[in-house]
C-alpha cells in the first residue's frame, strides 16, 4: 500500500542583500571622505584660504548705504554668520591682512542667497586706494552674467602685500541670513568647486542607483511604498541639482527670477515628497492614527507655500518650510517608537534611522532658523541626511521585502504541508470508506439470512407455541432495526465521501411524501396535511431519505400510539407567476415527547448524538445528522424547537426547508 508523501522543507539565505548593504555603506563612507566634505577640517594654508577678520552689523531697514554702514559699530563675527529668517540686510566687514598672494577671490556661500553686494577698492601703484566700487552676485542675477562662472559666488580682490585690505559684503535674501565669506586663491576656489562636483557625482551616483533599484522593486512588487520611495529619491536628486546651482548654470542661466521661483518650489516639493513617503510608511507599519494624521498639516501646506512663492512672498514660504521640516522631524522621532514591527532587526533599523535623522535635522535646522552657531556643513545640510535617508530607507524596505518573502515561502510550505496532509487524510478516508463499505456489506448478508430464516419459521406460526412466535417477532424487529442502522451508516458514508449524487427533476413532492408515509411501520399514526399537488424541482431520492429519517425519528421517540403531525407547505415567490413553482417548501414534523425525553437542543443534530433515555432502543445517532447534512448539501436547512400542545404537554418540532429551483 502506498504511503502518503511527507512535506519538504526549504532554506535560503540572502547574501546578495547583505553585500548590497555593505557596498552602499562603503560608497557613502567614500563620499563623506571626499575633499569637498573633508576640506572644512584642513588648515588655511593647505586649503588655499587666507585668514581674515570678520565683523557684522544688522541693518533692520535694509536701506542703509555703504557710508551709513561704515559709520556703524560692527561686532566681531563668527566664521559663518547666521541670523535666521530676518528682514532687512546683513553687513559683513572683512579685513584681509597684508599678503603677497595675488589673484585672490572672495568666495561667498551658501549658494541660495538672493542679493549679494560686495564693496571693495583697488590699490594704486603709489600704495593708496581708489574709490569704492560695488559688484553684485546672487540668485536674482543671471548666472551668465557672473564675474566668475563657478558654482560659488566668486569675485576678484585686489590686496596689498604691506597694508590690510577691507571690503564689505551686504546680504539681502528671502532665505535664511546665513553668510560665509572667505578669501581664497583662484586655484583653491577652482579646486573647491571640483571637489564639490566630485562629491556631487558620487552622491548622485548612489542615489540614482537606489532610484533604479526602487523602480525595479516597484515593477516587481507593485508596492506603493516603493513608488513613493522612488519619487522621494528622485526629488532628492532634483533638490541637490538645484541647491548646488547646476540648474541655474545649465538650465536657466539668463532667467534668475525663474531660477529663484523654481528653486524655492523644489525645496517645498522635496519636503512634500519626503513627508508623503513617511506618511505611507506610517500607514504600512500600522503607526498610531494620531501619528499618521500628524503629517496632514505638512501635506496640506504645499499649495499655500507654492502660492506664496509664485506671488512674491518667498521668505514666508521658506520659513514655513523649515518649521514644517522641524515639525516632521520631531513627529518622526516620536512615531518610530510606536510602529508595529514584529522583526527585531527591522524594528531597530527603523528606530535607528528615524532617531539619527531626527538628531541630525534638529542640530542642523536650528542654526538655519537662527538658533545656535552654523558650521561649514550647515551650508549643505540636506546632502548628508538625504544620502543617509536614501540608503537607510532602501535597507529598511529591502528588509521588509525579505521578511515578506520568507513569510510567503513559509506560507507556501504550510500550504504544501496542508495539501500533503489533506492527501493523507483523503487516502485514509478512502481506505476507511472501503473498509466501512466492506463491513456494511458483510453485515448485511448474515442479517438477510437471519431475516429469511425468521420469515420461514413464521410461515408455520400456527404450529409453534405463542411464546416462540413472540420471540420470533422480536428477532424480526431487531433485525429490521439493525438493517436500518446499517442503511444510515452507508448513507452517511456516501455523503461524507462525496459519492452522494443529486439530480434535480420536477417532482410531485405531495405524492412523494405520501409514499414515504405509506412505507413507515405505523402509517396510521402519521396525520398528514399536504396540498393535493406540489410540484418542485428537487432530488426525489434525497427528499425521500430526509423525510423517512424525520418520520422514523418521530415514531420511535414519541409515546406508543400517539399521533405525529406532518405538514407539507409551499412558499411561493411573491413575483413568481406560477404558484406550482414555490420559492421553497417546508416539511414540519411534530410529535409528543416519549420516555427518551427531549433532546439537547445544542447537540440534537450532532453526529452519533442520542439522548440519555434513547439508549434503550436500537439506533445509530445518525438519522438527524444525515437529515441536516443532506439539507445543507442541497441548499436548505432544518431547525428544531420545543412547543406545547393544547394541554400544555411538550412537543418536539422539526422543520425542514428546501429551495425549489
Amino acid at each position: 500500500m502506498q504511503q502518503p508523501p511527507h512535506p519538504r522543507t526549504h532554506t535560503r539565505s540572502f547574501p546578495f542583500v547583505r553585500r548590497l548593504w555593505a557596498a552602499l555603506w562603503l560608497v557613502c563612507a567614500a563620499l563623506l571622505a571626499t575633499p569637498a566634505f573633508a576640506q572644512s577640517g584642513l588648515p588655511d594654508a593647505e586649503s588655499g584660504q587666507v585668514p581674515v577678520e570678520r565683523a557684522v552689523w544688522a541693518d533692520p531697514t535694509g536701506e542703509a548705504t555703504l557710508e551709513e554702514a561704515m559709520a556703524q559699530a560692527f561686532t566681531p563675527a563668527p566664521t559663518i554668520v547666521s541670523r535666521g529668517y530676518k528682514t532687512g540686510a546683513t553687513w559683513l566687514r572683512v579685513t584681509v591682512p597684508p599678503t603677497p598672494e595675488r589673484n585672490l577671490w572672495a568666495t561667498i556661500q551658501p549658494l541660495y542667497l538672493d542679493d549679494i553686494q560686495l564693496y571693495s577698492r583697488h590699490w594704486r601703484p603709489d600704495g593708496t586706494q581708489g574709490v569704492w566700487t560695488m559688484r553684485q552676485e546672487g540668485d536674482q542675477f543671471p548666472f551668465a552674467g557672473k564675474e566668475r562662472r563657478t558654482l560659488l559666488f566668486s569675485l576678484a580682490l585686489d590686496t596689498s602685500p604691506t597694508e590690510p585690505t577691507v571690503f564689505y559684503v551686504r546680504l539681502r535674501t528671502q532665505s535664511t541670513h546665513a553668510l560665509y565669506v572667505n578669501v581664497r586663491t583662484s586655484s583653491s576656489a577652482l579646486n573647491f568647486e571640483g571637489n564639490t562636483l566630485l562629491g556631487l557625482g558620487l552622491y548622485l551616483g548612489v542615489v540614482l542607483v537606489l532610484v533604479w533599484m526602487s523602480l525595479v522593486r516597484l515593477a516587481t512588487t507593485g508596492d506603493k511604498l516603493w513608488g513613493l520611495n522612488t519619487a522621494f529619491q528622485f526629488a532628492s536628486v532634483v533638490h541637490t541639482v538645484v541647491y548646488l546651482g547646476l540648474f541655474a548654470k545649465h538650465v536657466m542661466p539668463n532667467a534668475p527670477q525663474g531660477v529663484d521661483l523654481w528653486a524655492s518650489s523644489v525645496f517645498c516639493l522635496h519636503l512634500f515628497a519626503g513627508v508623503l513617503y513617511y506618511w505611507r510608511f506610517a500607514v504600512t507599519f500600522q503607526s498610531p492614527r494620531w501619528a499618521r494624521w500628524g503629517y496632514a498639516p505638512i501635506l496640506l501646506a504645499l499649495p499655500y507655500q507654492l502660492w506664496l512663492i509664485w506671488y512674491g512672498d518667498t521668505r514666508t514660504a521658506m520659513v514655513l518650510n523649515s518649521n514644517l521640516l522641524l515639525y516632521s522631524t520631531l513627529l518622526g522621532a516620536v512615531m518610530n517608537w510606536n510602529v508595529k514591527i514584529a522583526d527585531t532587526r527591522l524594528k531597530w533599523m527603523v528606530r535607528f534611522t528615524y532617531t539619527a535623522m531626527s538628531v541630525y535635522l534638529a542640530v542642523f535646522i536650528l542654526p538655519i532658523l537662527g538658533v545656535g552657531q552654523m558650521t561649514l556643513l550647515h551650508l549643505y545640510p540636506a546632502l548628508p541626511v538625504n544620502l543617509f535617508a536614501s540608503v537607510m530607507q532602501h535597507m529598511v524596505l529591502t528588509r521588509r521585502d525579505q521578511l515578506d518573502l520568507l513569510a510567503k515561502r513559509q506560507l507556501e510550505r504550510d500550504v504544501e504541508s496542508a495539501q500533503l496532509q489533506l492527501q493523507a487524510k483523503q487516502w485514509q478516508l478512502a481506505e476507511t470508506t472501503s473498509f466501512v463499505g466492506m463491513l456494511l456489506h458483510e453485515l448485511k448478508n448474515p442479517l438477510a439470512s437471519v431475516r429469511l430464516a425468521v420469515l420461514n419459521m413464521l410461515r408455520h406460526a400456527d404450529e409453534l407455541p405463542a411464546a416462540q412466535v413472540k420471540r420470533l417477532g422480536h428477532i424480526q424487529a431487531a433485525t429490521e432495526s439493525m438493517d436500518a442502522v446499517l442503511d444510515r451508516c452507508r448513507q452517511v458514508d456516501r455523503l461524507e465521501s462525496g459519492a452522494w449524487a443529486t439530480t434535480q427533476t420536477p417532482t410531485d413532492v405531495a405524492a412523494l411524501l405520501a409514499d414515504v408515509v405509506g412505507q413507515q411501520n405505523a402509517p396510521e399514526r402519521l396525520h398528514t396535511q399536504s396540498p393535493d399537488l406540489l410540484l418542485a424541482r428537487l432530488d426525489a431520492h434525497t427528499f425521500h431519505t430526509m423525510a423517512s429519517n424525520l418520520l422514523d425519528n418521530a415514531l420511535a421517540y414519541s409515546p406508543p400510539g400517539s399521533a405525529v403531525a406532518v405538514a407539507l407547505q409551499e412558499h411561493p415567490a411573491t413575483a413568481d407567476p406560477n404558484p406550482q413553482r414555490p420559492e421553497h417548501l417546508t416539511l414540519t414534523v411534530r410529535n409528543a415527547v416519549g420516555k427518551a425525553g427531549l433532546p439537547d437542543a445544542q447537540r440534537v443534530f450532532d453526529k452519533y448524538y442520542r439522548a440519555e433515555g434513547a439508549h434503550q432502543r436500537t439506533g445509530s445517532g445518525l438519522g438527524l445528522y444525515l437529515v441536516k447534512s443532506l439539507a445543507e448539501h442541497t441548499g436548505g436547512g432544518i431547525t428544531h424547537r420545543v412547543d406545547t400542545d393544547a394541554g400544555g404537554a411538550p412537543q418536539a418540532v422539526f422543520e425542514l426547508w428546501l429551495p425549489c429551483r
